[in-house]
């Protein structure tokens, strides 16, 4: 039949490519057993899981293969017919006629440079009835033709002499017909996996490391004697794989890295019963591989574990959460301690279920349950103007016996540990209220009565509160209440102490001091100086050349639209100690707003500077000042209120430069993303309406760059906020300093304008720090991601279903890199894991 002389020996080719390295090699002589090689030996063999490595030294070891280099064995290398003659000769134990020089097929000969080693091989498995050669007659061999892998199933069957009478044949269509017995039996017996879900890719010319791997299984069936499994539980495994799972795994490791600080009584919830994202709770991450180095991504992960493929298991003190993988969130695809209760011993463990032996554990100390130890303050003294409205704060920090931050007491842990604030006037009227921070009931001194000075219960306030009250962790926030204070001021002093109170006891404090003082009667102690840039843009004439300005100097247009091209002038003000006070906020328009204390700016020469008031990126009063045409040195002169009067200040040497704007600098936010194409995600828009987006249909979309990276954001979330979002997924800055980002008010604009104009690419990453991860390593059946000249993101899935649209259940890329590049070659990755 033709397909029978189609076939080819099997198992393993041992080999280099040169004839010299396929020399006889079947036994190994006890001298030289310090010079065989071993898989750490070959640089492409180092990152296999240790499993398969192995397997590869075994291999090693017994002379069944050699690298084609003394430091690469080749792993994805083609064999050719010649090779795999002598291996599975050698694998199979065929007898060996090593004086023959003459070969039954015409195409062999002995004086062959390349392929004439292998002639008793290729004889040997003629005779054992494995070949009948390529044609019909059976007179040619084809020695250096390569070996598919429906052919190396096929022999591997044969030379093992299992029977492929009543075996179901594989459905598959990679796979010939005279094949698909032998494919049966080949998954079934694990000698070889599939390639992806439902494809074996019988077609597909093999690999050495196909070669080896499948070599090993039939030798050890052949030492074991084995009988083939048919119709077994395998086939059901590598061809009903759930949804996003393309291959077995194989391998599994932990990242144990987090557990050093586990204490008795460890909690890791918030209020509502989620895993907590703030405090990083100990989530231990999983490495799980396939063939062909294949690396699953933590969804993947998850999916493995909800399906039965993973199994984890804790002892000692430890409690796993249930489900013991988290399936969103931090905890996505990772083992999630739920509360560690007790000290000492404890250890987590990790199987593959359909794998035996593969299992990882790791033991780790827990240690004694933490309690707090100390408390520290950001800032031992300040000084505020009565008249500021900018909120302020003293940061105390408990720390617990370990020097780490100190949160809130063990669910096991009995004792109510506090904190005891204290403000304490020490002289001067009350002015001071709260601003947020730990207190959650708003407070101001004037609701006291400030009359009765001879009580000292009027100067003290005390909050004795849990230590993890208030959403911004023990920060104690105030600001002034607007009140005049006395010529000398007020004067208080902050403390907290941390407290067990079920027996009073004072664990630990810190203390600040505060002073407040009316603006007028510090103003004679205070020094103010100018602070701007030296150099700036002309960014009156660029945008007038762009025709985006009515005139050079059109300051309205400019502070509104393109306010990004100002630079801030401010005042810095000390007063006789030293000390920076804060005038940011102090002085109000007539509707009670602040206002920025600049009143104009002035310089000496003509079409230089305009300037006009706004706010900067933290909404604080400002004065801003843009170039109009290229000037070189020039001065200004600063007018700005004070209590005593408008005061004017020179800054001396200014200039104003031009260029074509330019990235020097570019950035992303998120340096990590993960978006998975069947989720329905929801945005909810600023006014409060719901935008429904399913993730392969957002990215069938061909969505912009700057829109895609908002799922960044509470990244693991399916429930996205846009008044949560940050202030810029990607952001540029020119030569000049300028900085160029795509939010504003927490909405995603329109940034290709921006980006084209600063030369900035934007590119899937394909050689660089995250090139893209596929589940295949045939370049036709990749799917494909690629990012146009418009900035939009272009995902195509390789499969389809049968109306021709795209299918994302069957998607085979993991990951890629979103990645910025400016003309400096100054570059900024996102790397994006693909999930379903």
């Amino acid at each position: 039949m033709k397909w029978l002389s189609s076939l080819l020996s099997v198992v393993l080719v041992a080999v280099s490519l040169s004839p010299a390295a396929l020399a006889e090699n079947t036994d190994v002589p006890a001298k030289q057993a310090s010079m065989v090689k071993k898989s750490e030996d070959f640089k492409d063999l180092k990152s296999l899981p240790q499993e398969e490595k192995d397997k590869f030294d075994a291999l090693l070891r017994d002379s069944v293969f050699d690298g084609v280099s003394d430091t690469t064995f080749g792993v994805d290398d083609k064999m050719n017919r010649a090779q795999f003659a002598k291996v599975a000769a050698i694998i199979f134990s065929l007898p060996i006629n090593k004086a023959l020089t003459k070969s039954s097929f015409t195409d062999v000969r002995s004086d062959d440079p390349a392929n004439g080693y292998a002639l008793p091989f290729i004889e040997a498995l003629k005779a054992a009835g494995l070949t009948n050669g390529v044609d019909e007659e059976g007179k040619q061999y084809n020695p250096s033709g390569t070996v598919t892998r429906q052919e190396l199933a096929a022999f591997l069957i044969r030379g093992l002499k299992w029977k492929e009478a009543g075996v179901k044949p594989s459905a598959d269509s990679t796979v010939d017909d005279w094949a698909k017995g032998y494919i049966t039996l080949a998954l079934e017996n694990k000698l070889m996996t599939q390639v992806a879900v439902g494809s074996f890719g019988g077609k597909v010319a093999s690999t050495r490391k196909t070669l080896a791997l499948a070599s090993f299984e039939a030798r050890r069936a052949v030492q074991t004697a084995a009988t083939p499994v048919t119709g077994g539980a395998a086939t059901a495994a590598s061809t009903t794989l759930p949804a996003g799972i393309t291959v077995l795994p194989t391998s599994i490791q932990l990242d144990m890295d987090k557990t050093s600080t586990l204490s008795v009584g460890d909690k890791y919830y918030d209020a509502d019963g989620r895993i907590s994202t703030v405090w990083q709770p100990p989530v231990i991450a999983l490495k799980v591989g396939g063939p062909n180095n294949y690396e699953f991504s933590i969804s993947q992960i998850e999916t493995l574990y909800s399906n039965g493929y993973i199994d984890v298991s804790a002892t000692g003190g430890i409690v796993l959460d249930n489900p013991a993988i988290g399936q969103s969130s931090v905890g996505l695809g990772k083992i999630v301690i739920k509360e560690v209760t007790a000290e000492g011993e404890a250890s987590i463990s990790a199987k593959l279920t359909h794998v035996n032996d593969v299992a990882v554990t790791h033991t780790t100390q827990v240690k004694a349950m933490r309690v707090p130890a100390s408390v520290e303050v950001n800032s031992k003294e300040m000084v505020v103007l009565a008249e500021n409205d900018q909120p302020q704060s003293f940061i105390f920090n408990v720390k617990d016996q370990y020097g780490k931050l100190f949160y809130a007491a063990s669910a096991l842990d009995s004792t109510p540990y506090m904190i005891n604030y204290k403000l304490e006037r020490i002289s001067g009227q009350p002015s001071l209220q709260s601003a947020g921070g730990v207190f959650s009931t708003p407070w101001d001194e004037q609701m006291s009565d400030p009359t009765d000075a001879a009580d000292p219960t009027k100067h003290v306030q005390t909050w004795l509160l849990p230590i993890e009250e208030g959403g911004d962790m023990n920060k104690f926030l105030f600001k002034t209440n607007h009140m005049p204070v006395g010529p000398e001021g007020s004067e208080y002093k902050i403390t907290a102490t941390v407290v067990n109170k079920t027996t009073d006891q004072e664990i630990a404090s810190a203390a600040s001091n505060l002073k407040v003082y009316n603006w007028k009667d510090l103003d004679p102690k205070m020094t103010y100086e100018v602070d701007v840039n030296g150099t700036h843009f002309a960014a009156g004439k660029y945008l007038f050349d762009k025709k985006l300005l009515s005139s050079d100097n059109d300051i309205d247009t400019m502070n509104t639209k393109y306010s990004y091209y100002g630079k801030e002038v401010n005042i810095i003000a000390t007063d006789d100690k030293n000390r920076r006070i804060d005038i940011t906020k102090v002085l109000k328009d007539e509707a009670n707003k602040p206002i920025s204390i600049i009143q104009s700016i002035t310089p000496n020469k003509k079409d230089t500077v305009v300037s006009a008031p706004g706010v900067n990126v933290a909404d604080i009063p400002v004065y801003k000042m843009y170039g109009v045409q290229p000037t070189e040195l020039f001065d200004i002169d600063v007018a700005f209120y004070t209590p005593g009067g408008v005061k004017k200040l020179p800054k001396r040497q200014l200039s104003v430069e031009y260029a074509e704007p330019s990235t020097k600098a570019v950035a992303l936010k998120n340096i990590a993303l993960s978006f998975n194409l069947n989720t329905v995600y929801e945005i909810r828009k600023m006014d409060g309406t719901i935008e429904k987006i399913k993730g392969s249909d957002y990215l069938a979309s061909k969505p912009y760059v700057w829109d895609f990276l908002r799922f960044g954001d509470n990244n693991g979330q399916d429930l996205k906020d846009e008044s949560q979002f940050f202030r810029y997924f990607i952001q540029s800055t020119d030569q000049f300093g300028y900085k160029y980002q795509n939010t504003s008010d927490s909405k995603v604009k329109d940034f290709s304008n921006n980006l084209d104009l600063l030369k900035i690419k934007v590119i899937v990453d394909t050689e660089d720090k995250n090139p893209p991860k596929w589940s295949v390593k045939d370049e036709t059946l990749k799917d494909k991601i690629w990012i146009d000249d418009q900035f939009r993101i272009h995902y195509e899935p390789h499969a389809k279903k049968a109306d021709g649209s795209f299918d994302y259940s069957k998607k085979n890329l993991q990951s890629f890199s979103i990645e910025l590049v400016s003309p400096t070659l100054q570059r900024s990755w996102c790397n994006v894991t693909l999930n379903y």
